[in-house]
């Protein structure tokens, strides 16, 4: 079965994408604009770049009174230029999970799952306290898909400080197992990174020349 996207409703082939490219690692993104706190995870997400070190998240348009319309994420980062990308636990999937509503611009997801701001050290948006890694960014660039939904947009950023919980550090390093992590499937489905294995590189010795072999 071969399926080209033009040749089905978007829908499906969203079903498809999401089915497939999984499981996906969230991204619960905190932005700050005019003193409004806003919380609201994505799954279209990603590290993007080691060096400078970057990341990437993808929020999609709405439809709000029969129009396009950004999500306050988005609208948020364009003006203030910073963000917060926090990991998620399964001990806030949950919580994670409650700031995912089409709320009110007016609504404060910190509040609405009782869940506690902790100040970044460089930007102006809070960490989620609860979160044991969170990543300040500043916007690189902004890379838009499509004026409609479920079109979106590509939100790049510099990470410029990084928070580390010390208990999910291991003799200096990070500890899958204390983290924990939850990864997001299609639907309601997410999975849990408590089930892992190892997997070595392969050793690739590099070709002869005729220089080598003198």
């Amino acid at each position: 079965m071969n399926v080209r996207p033009e040749q089905i409703p978007y829908r499906d082939f969203y079903r498809i994408l999401l089915s497939s490219v999984a499981p996906r690692p969230i991204a619960w993104v905190s932005t700050l604009n005019k003193g409004q706190l806003n919380l609201a995870p994505f799954s279209f997400f990603n590290a993007v770049s080691a060096k400078p070190p970057m990341l990437g998240f993808s929020p999609s348009l709405r439809l709000v009174d029969g129009q396009s319309a950004p999500k306050d994420t988005l609208h948020n980062i364009r003006e203030t230029r910073e963000f917060v990308v926090n990991v998620v636990t399964f001990a806030v999937a949950d919580a994670m999970n409650l700031t995912s509503g089409d709320y009110d611009s007016s609504v404060d997801e910190f509040a609405l799952a009782k869940l506690t701001t902790r100040p970044s050290q460089l930007v102006r948006p809070p960490q989620v306290a609860e979160s044991p890694v969170s990543f300040e960014c500043k916007l690189n660039r902004i890379i838009d898909f499509g004026t409609e939904p479920p079109s979106g947009s590509l939100v790049i950023g510099e990470i410029v400080c990084v928070h580390l919980e010390d208990n999910v550090l291991k003799e200096g390093r990070l500890d899958p197992d204390s983290l924990d992590l939850i990864g997001r499937m299609s639907g309601t489905q997410y999975s849990r990174t408590t089930n892992r294995f190892d997997l070595k590189r392969p050793e690739v010795q590099p070709p002869e020349t005729p220089h080598s072999r003198k």
